[in-house]
Order: structure tokens, then sequence, then C-alpha cells
């Protein structure tokens, strides 16, 4: 790469650097033409400096666009006497596609007049990745603030329409926050990918202090982010009913919670059933309150599936099923 009258200490020692260093480092003549390209230059082109010297970029396989930008940018440079940066992709000869950030920077001769156009180029894929992923994460983050507020709100707007006082509506609200929460717990040790029902099962369980009390039954069976929450906000009404009038609230009482994976016509879908018997005789409430509307409306719609809610003498039965949650696509419901 070395011309014979630039075979001085100073030049060896300035080529040495250049040599150096990861980022690609090159000089342009007037005419766009490569006149110096260091080591990782070539290696990038897959090319030796025999192969190089003197072509343009569109000479050594660039496509045309691409050879046509720079030849503007270049020009750019010379007309006014400014550095231009830019970043764009490029196959590397090994490495495959990457991102690359560049420099054209105007080299001034003794005359005052643009001479060559140094230009300096630096692998930033990796720092472009990390930037999308970053993005991702913040949009993420975002969406499940969103929700999470909407709920939030939810809660608070039923429960104080059908509290009986104020210390009553904020007895309830904490509890189904708490319950809010103790999903989100869930979900967070799975990165927010999914749950699996068990572990939203375990958690009422533990809510109410009464393991005995409870028959849990059910394979592996994970949900998305949207339907975890909305099943764990309804164990916990069901619990909470449970307690106060149902099942739960004598000793004799039991709950079977059961849930399964089945094909309906071809259709994979995933059904819960929370069962409760050995309680006091149960009677159709003369009104809904938050929970059951919960059950019946919210979520269903958040389930995308369907909800029977019944209140049978011998204990209530909720029966739920939604589709199958294809979680290969990682989709934040």
């Amino acid at each position: 790469m070395l011309q014979p009258e630039q075979d001085t200490p100073t030049w060896r020692i300035y080529e040495t650097l250049l040599q150096a260093t990861p980022d690609l480092s090159y000089v342009f003549d007037l005419e766009h033409r490569f006149i110096y390209a260091n080591k990782a230059l070539l290696t990038m082109w897959g090319m030796s400096w025999d192969e190089a010297i003197g072509k343009t970029c569109l000479e050594i396989g660039y496509e045309p666009w691409h050879a046509a930008m720079h030849d503007r940018e270049i020009e750019q440079v010379i007309a006014t006497r400014q550095p231009i940066r830019g970043d764009v992709p490029f196959p590397h000869a090994t490495l495959g596609v990457r991102i690359y950030d560049y420099i054209f920077t105007p080299v001034i001769g003794p005359d005052g007049q643009v001479e060559a156009i140094a230009g300096s180029t630096r692998d930033v894929t990796e720092r472009k990745r990390h930037e999308q992923h970053q993005q991702l994460l913040i949009n993420e983050l975002n969406h499940r603030v969103k929700n999470t507020l909407a709920t939030v709100q939810s809660i608070a707007r039923q429960t104080l329409r059908s509290a009986t006082g104020l210390e009553d509506a904020n007895a309830k609200i904490e509890e189904r926050l708490v319950a809010l929460a103790s999903a989100h717990d869930i979900l967070t040790r799975e990165n927010w990918h999914s749950a699996d029902i068990r572990d939203l099962a375990q958690s009422t369980v533990d809510a109410y202090g009464a393991a005995d009390q409870f028959q849990l039954e059910g394979d592996g069976c994970r949900l998305d982010p949207r339907r975890a929450l909305a099943l764990a906000m309804a164990l916990h009404e069901l619990g909470t009913n449970a307690t106060k009038y149902g099942a739960l609230s004598s000793r004799a009482g039991r709950v079977h919670l059961h849930w399964s994976s089945i094909d309906v016509d071809g259709d994979p879908r995933i059904e819960v059933v929370w069962q409760e018997h050995g309680g006091p005789a149960v009677h159709e409430p003369v009104q809904r309150g938050f929970g059951s509307r919960l059950l019946e409306r919210g979520l269903k719609h958040d389930l995308g599936g369907g909800v029977e809610l019944a209140f049978a003498p011998e204990g209530v039965r909720c029966h739920l099923w939604m589709p199958q949650p294809n979680l290969e696509e990682g989709q934040l419901r």
C-alpha cells in the first residue's frame, strides 16, 4: 500500500496505527478512486490492495445506488470543504450484511484546496441492534403500563360503584390490587413471555391460606400476559366470593380447580373449571356485583373465549375456555 516516496519513519508510524485499528480507514482522490485502504477495509471487501488500488466504489463491487450515494457525498465534501457523515448497510466478505457508520473528511492542501478525501468507517451493527432492542423494550413497557393503568382504573371505578361505603371500597380495591401485583410478579419471573396456569392457581391458594381446601389438577398450560392477568383477577374474585359466601367460608368446603388443553373441532383451546362443594347452600344473587360482572363480561373479552358462571345449590361453578395462545409469536397481548 505504500508508494516509494511514502516509505519514511513518520509514514510508517501512521501506517502502523491505521493497519492496527479495527475501523476501516481509506482515502479517495478527487476522481473518487481509492488511493489508500487499510487491512480492515480490505478484509471487509475480501480483496487485496493490488485488486483494489485505483478503483471507484462501483468498480470495487458496491451496489449502484450505494456507489452513487458516495459519489454525491464526495463531491459535496469537495465543494463545501466540510465533513459528511452517514450510516449504511454493506455485505462483509465473511460476516454477512453489517451496519457501518462512516465519515468523509476533506484533506486540505497547501493552496487551501481539497486534494483528497479521507474516510473512516466503523461497524456499528451491535450498537444498532442494541438500540432497536432497547426501543422494543420501551415500547413494550409503555404498552404494559397503559394496560395496567387501564386495569387499575377499571378496578377502582367498578369497585366504587358496587361498594357499600369508602371503607368497603378501600378494602376491596387493596385486595384486587394485591391480586394484580401477584400476577405481575409471576409474569416478571417469566420475562413477560407467558405464565403457567398452575402458578396462577397456586398464587390464589396462597392468598387465602387454605391449601387443604383446594384441589389443583392440570398439566402445564401457559397463557400469554393478557390472558394470564385476566385469569388471575378471575381467580381472585372467585376466591373472595368463596371466602365470604361459598365453600371457603366453611372448613368442610372444598374447591376443585382443574384445567386442561383440549381440541374442539380441530381448534386447540384451554379450559379452566372452578367447582365448589361442601359449603353453605348457594343462592342466585339478586344483584350482580363487580366480581360477577368481571367474570361474565370482562373476562370473556380478555380471554377471547367464553365464560359460564352457575350458582348451583351445591356450589358455585365457573367454566371458562379460550383459544390456545400462540406463544411462539412472542406477542404482548
